[in-house]
């Protein structure tokens, strides 16, 4: 465990908790000696430990890219295309049966048949083959081997046709392409035929209909040509006579069998019908509600990594975003053959089912059915040899409670089972953190906290959620294609789209720094990288083993953790003039992974040709009176005129959800509208429509000046309040008929830090009132304002003051239950959007969460420029970041998989750097750390490049630019002017600024004037 002791103040006993105690291999001696001490450390990060221990061979690679090509769909074709041709060339060569082949067709036959051979033995050798033994024990070399025997042993000696006992190989052609036609008919993205679910399943079951009649008729037909003497039976007569019998169960009176052959067969299918079918159908249907393809074990190949994902309920949008990142190949090679577990106590859905089907994840996601909290079906997941255990959350419940405490569960049963893999945790609540935090787990994500507070950041900064997400999920080449095949539609010309393209392709990666920077300063080291590998910079991680700063009072000693460790490691966001130790580990943002490992060996050179910059003009005050201001002419911070700079301090102690300022933390146990208690708020109806228990469009507020019991019951009975006149304001829309939303702290804490210049007020709209806790929790900040109304309806709107608002957020409801059949649960989102935009004439920024990221893109303004094939995140509102869905999320907990820091950083991003715990309980203050803030381009900079205003921030103003928030007026297909939007994250060095850029930056505080 790790410790912590001051030399300045005395301990202080910490108070009682509840943990979990896991126990561990080590001994007590073992402990007391392990102390890491790194005074120089020099390592670069590459692929986590679990992926070093396998690496994969060039056949699995290969077998990757062609899963996830068209060439992977052309060459199953091919194969089909030849077997089809062997079988045609086989019913020709039936009219031959009693005389000699003609040479033509033998030699026709023997070509197909080696180039079948040829194009068969590489995609065996690719797919199928591990052993020796897989040639024996796999069915499609066997069955390959038997439809060319008879074609090779009739090339060699001709006489073999005359022999009976070869018509019995012929049949086996037939069955072999019917297994590769059903190949090539199995939907998938990157197959070459575009075929929908129904169309694939009907010509599934119409092949295999027409190849057991083809199989039939060729035994048939071979047996009464050979063995019965049969002169005048023509294949097709077989294949009639097949078709009969199938079809009529038997045979019709003007059709009878003339032999011992058929008659004994028809006599066999009979018996068998009148003894087995009825007795086996009923077993069957009982055997298959009973068992399932799901029950089978994973089984593992060698030393091959796998990963198991356990959760609630497989939500196809959530399992899609993980999968598709997991299986990213910007991740490396070393990752692409990871296997993904999927352990559930129910079957896939349909839409599951279909998706998993795909050859991009067939051979790499097995559905095992099974509960975690059962050892047997653990080791039917082989739970104790996986890497990672990711524990998903069900993203909307009306039981977010329930649903965090069996996850509770399955994590202490996991814990319990194998204490070895990693645990990535999703919770629903933010209080039910500290019951994972005991279990000791990699990472955990609250879904609520983290969407929450993006969306307060997006206020703050417009564009924020793009960012997050661009620097978070890998950007492939297809997205970038099909942008491109998007241009000059939706205003977008090629200039615009490349933009967008190079900013989403960029990501956070991690290396260690070159000993070249050693004793430079944090701001000099990010300046030389851009300048000459073009890669910001943000971020540091300190060991925390070393004292920092005047915190040298305080020592960490570790117990046995290894160096790349996360809990090693204190993430600072631009910490300023720090200098450089060279036990650092850095955090960039680049496009590729090999240009951040270029940090790691740095040695001076490339640097960029100082006559390729322009001249820098003459330094002005980075902030003019109308820099900070909107497209709406409000600005974002009201920067003070008179007085120094804010007197925050550098290290003032920061919680995530609880008020920064003696202000916000007066405690109103008296002003809540509604005195019921939780368990009412979360599970009682709604009645609002009863005029005795609410009035018409009642509003509750906090005042700072309202400090006593009679102000607040004032406020309460006299609607027509401060919320009457309040403009300037953020309204949060919640259209949910049941419950209020929950955990509305997160959103409201982002933007109540003391490091803002100006409060904003915030308004809540919704049809629930909230509980007595929830408004405990709300009455703690200032300017928060609630009023009783339908969002959906303009009447609601008007009582929220719409028109007057800055900013709007439409709330999903987030006890929605996902549907398999339309996307409807959008709608209601929708109709809010439509509704904002129609009653506003100023445009104002709505930011909307969407329960289905694929129906952002009808927010697009211009119906005309909606595409049926468009990505969510091609769309032009995902473009501009005003929308936001919760299974982006996943993406992050996908990535914090290859980039154990992540999560911290984006923490910090949310919420600013906690304050350090001691044992004793007391606490430390966090270092220096900065925040992301939006500024205008400065005026003396406009039109010149984007590396000189770089360059000029760090150095002058000592912030780290991440990005640009480009407006550009387009004319739509109707004709009328609107403003497109996009995010350019890490913009090259030649960009020329324009006016109406916006530049994201990461500063202690807003930039003054000096």
């Amino acid at each position: 465990m790790s410790r912590i002791t001051s030399n300045s103040e005395p301990l202080v006993e910490e108070p009682p908790q509840v943990t979990f105690r896991i126990p561990t291999n080590s001994t007590s001696s073992s402990r007391a000696s392990s102390v890491i001490s790194i005074a120089s450390a020099n390592f670069t990060l590459k692929q986590p430990r679990y992926h070093t221990l396998y690496k994969p061979s060039w056949r699995e690679q290969l077998a990757v890219e062609l899963d996830n090509s068209a060439i992977g769909s052309i060459w199953k074709l091919v194969d089909a295309f030849f077997n089809i041709l062997l079988c045609v060339v086989y019913v020709a060569n039936t009219s031959h049966m009693k005389g000699t082949l003609p040479t033509l067709n033998i030699w026709f036959e023997v070509v197909l048949s080696i180039l079948l051979l040829l194009e068969y033995i590489p995609k065996f050798y690719i797919y199928e083959f591990y052993s020796w033994r897989s040639i024996f024990t796999s069915p499609t070399p066997i069955l390959t081997v038997l439809t060319i025997y008879p074609v090779v042993a009739t090339a060699i000696d001709p006489v073999f046709q005359q022999t009976r006992y070869i018509v019995f190989f012929y049949p086996f052609r037939f069955i072999r392409c019917y297994f590769s036609v059903c190949d090539c008919l199995v939907r998938s993205e990157k197959s070459v035929l575009k075929l929908g679910q129904v169309t694939s399943r009907f010509l599934i079951f119409l092949q295999s209909i027409i190849f057991l009649v083809l199989t039939g008729s060729s035994l048939l037909h071979g047996v009464e040509n050979a063995y019965m003497k049969a002169q005048n039976l023509t294949f097709l007569d077989a294949v009639f006579f097949t078709t009969i019998m199938l079809g009529t169960v038997g045979y019709l009176s003007d059709i009878v069998p003339d032999n011992a052959f058929p008659r004994i067969f028809l006599l066999a299918i009979f018996t068998t019908g009148l003894i087995f079918i009825p007795y086996s159908i009923s077993e069957l249907i009982a055997l298959i509600r009973s068992k399932s393809v799901y029950d089978k074990p994973f089984k593992k190949i060698s030393q091959q990594p796998h990963v198991i994902i356990i959760a609630p309920t497989i939500e196809l949008p959530s399992l899609r975003h993980f999968l598709k990142e997991f299986y990213s190949t910007a991740h490396g090679s070393a990752t692409v053959n990871t296997k993904v577990v999927i352990l559930n106590p129910v079957e896939p859905t349909d839409r599951v089912r279909t998706f998993l089907s795909d050859p991009v994840f067939a051979h790499r996601v097995q559905y095992v059915r099974g509960s975690s909290l059962e050892a047997r079906s653990l080791e039917k997941a082989d739970a104790k040899n996986a890497s990672a255990y990711f524990i998903l959350a069900k993203k909307y419940t009306q039981q977010s409670e329930i649903i965090d405490a069996e996850n509770v569960l399955k994590t202490i049963a996991l814990r319990k089972f194998n204490q070895g893999p990693k645990l990535y945790i999703q919770c629903i609540l933010p209080e039910n953190k500290v019951h994972f935090e005991s279990l000791n787990p990699e990472q955990i994500i609250c879904t609520d906290e983290l969407k929450l507070a993006i969306l307060a950041h997006s206020c703050l900064t417009p564009g924020f959620s793009t960012l997050i997400y661009g620097l978070t999920t890998s950007f492939t080449f297809e997205s970038a294609h099909e942008l491109r095949k998007r241009q000059n539609s939706d205003g977008f010309d090629t200039n615009a789209i490349e933009d967008y393209i190079t900013g989403m392709s960029q990501s956070i990666y991690t290396t260690t720094l070159s000993e070249y920077f050693s004793g430079r300063t944090f701001l000099e080291v990010a300046v030389r990288l851009y300048d000459s590998l073009g890669i910001v910079l943000f971020a540091i991680g300190i060991p925390k083993q070393r004292s920092i700063g005047r915190y040298a009072g305080w020592s960490y000693d570790q117990n046995s953790e290894e160096e790349e460790d996360t809990k090693n490691y204190m993430v600072l966001i631009n910490p300023g003039d720090y200098t450089v130790k060279g036990d650092e580990i850095g955090f960039v943002i680049a496009s590729h992974s090999s240009i951040a490992d270029d940090v790691s060996s740095y040695e001076g050179g490339n640097q960029r040709n100082e006559r390729q910059a322009q001249v820098q003009p003459e330094r002005q005050p980075l902030l003019s009176a109308d820099v900070l201001k909107n497209n709406s002419g409000g600005g974002y911070f009201d920067i003070k005129k008179k007085g120094g700079p804010s007197t925050t301090p550098d290290a003032q102690l920061e919680y995530p959800h609880r008020p920064d300022s003696s202000t916000m933390r007066r405690h109103r146990a008296m002003s809540t509208p509604d005195q019921r208690n939780d368990h009412q708020a979360h599970h009682s109806s709604h009645h609002s429509s009863h005029p005795s228990h609410h009035p018409p469009h009642p509003s509750y507020t906090i005042d700072p000046a309202s400090t006593t019991l009679a102000n607040i019951v004032h406020e309460i009975e006299h609607p027509n309040s401060v919320v009457d006149t309040i403009i300037g304001h953020i309204l949060i829309c919640d259209y949910s008929p049941t419950i209020f939303p929950r955990n509305l702290d997160c959103f409201v804490s982002p933007l109540r830090k003391p490091y803002l210049e100006k409060i904003i007020p915030i308004v809540i709209l919704s049809l629930v009132r909230p509980s007595q806790s929830q408004w405990k929790i709300l009455s703690h900040f200032d300017q928060i304002y609630y009023v009783q109304g339908n969002p959906m309806t303009r009447e609601g709107l008007e009582l929220g003051r719409v028109k007057h608002a800055k900013q709007a957020v439409i709330l999903a409801d987030s006890t929605r239950i996902l549907r398999n059949g339309e996307k409807t649960e959008d709608a209601s989102a929708m109709l809010v959007y439509l509704n904002i935009k129609a009653m506003c004439k100023v445009d104002i920024d709505v930011f909307v969460e969407f329960v289905h990221m694929d129906n952002m893109k009808f927010m697009s303004e211009d119906a005309s420029a909606i595409d049926k094939n468009m990505k969510a995140h091609h769309s032009p509102a995902f473009m501009a970041g005003t929308c936001f869905t919760l299974s982006m999320l996943d993406s992050i907990i996908c990535q914090s998989f290859y980039q154990p820091h992540l999560v911290a950083i984006i923490q910090h991003l949310l919420f600013g750097a906690r304050p350090l715990h001691l044992l004793s309980g007391a606490t430390c203050p966090a270092p220096v750390y900065s925040h992301c803030f939006q500024i205008s381009v400065p005026e003396a900079y406009i039109g010149f490049q984007y590396g000189v205003l770089f360059k000029y921030l760090v150095e002058e103003k000592k912030v780290i630019p991440l990005g640009l928030y480009r407006t550009k007026r387009v004319k739509t297909s109707d004709s009328n002017i609107k403003s497109i939007k996009y995010v350019y994250t890490c913009p090259k060095y030649n960009v020329c600024l324009r006016d109406s850029d916006k530049v994201f930056i990461l500063s202690k505080r807003m930039p003054v004037c000096q």
